[in-house]
């Protein structure tokens, strides 16, 4: 059996319900859903232009504070046309999916705010980056790919802050797309 290190949530962030600092639910998603968002996942990003063209964007993890507020981290320069579309006032949508089983969910907010991401967010984001490359290396994907795929420049890091006001199940299946609800 593969021995691959463990990376887990700190205490503090935990929302497993175990030894959560989380009340029960946080604005629209459960326990589960935050931990899954902060757990090492792929994180898309997406906006729109003022010509309504769509806009994609990646992030490299994300924490959920107690009110349900969503800090999507993310790199600058991979991501320049999505944060012009941001300042501009413009929607926001993150799917976070899980990539070995594709269990995922999207949340959607009319504005976000642009804001640098703070120390104590780095070994964070090193810890959910480590974890999401682990997961793509079990998934089969050669390591040096799942490596570069998850590779980020620290000095580089920014952080799209919101409260999302929708949320979606984006998992394949019959229920893709519809409404999460409490």
């Amino acid at each position: 059996m593969d021995k691959a290190p463990r990376h887990e949530t700190p205490k503090g962030d935990r929302a497993d319900g175990k030894t959560s600092a989380f009340s029960p639910r946080q604005g629209l998603l459960t326990h589960d859903l935050v931990a899954l968002a902060q757990g090492g996942v792929s994180v898309i990003l997406a906006s729109c232009g003022a010509d309504g063209k769509p806009i994609a964007g990646i992030g490299v993890g994300a924490r959920i504070d107690k009110t349900g507020a969503i800090r999507v981290f993310l790199t600058r320069q991979a991501n320049l046309p999505l944060l012009a579309a941001l300042e501009a006032g413009r929607a926001i949508a993150v799917t976070f999916s899980r990539a070995r089983d594709h269990v995922a969910f999207q949340v959607k907010a009319n504005s976000a705010a642009i804001l640098q991401a703070c120390s104590d967010d780095v070994p964070e984001i090193a810890r959910q980056s480590a974890v999401f490359r682990d997961e793509l290396i079990g998934i089969n994907l050669p390591p040096h790919v799942a490596e570069g795929y998850t590779t980020y420049d620290p000095n580089d890091l920014l952080a799209i802050e919101f409260i999302p006001d929708q949320a979606y199940v984006q998992t394949p299946g019959p229920g893709a797309g519809g409404p999460l609800s409490p």
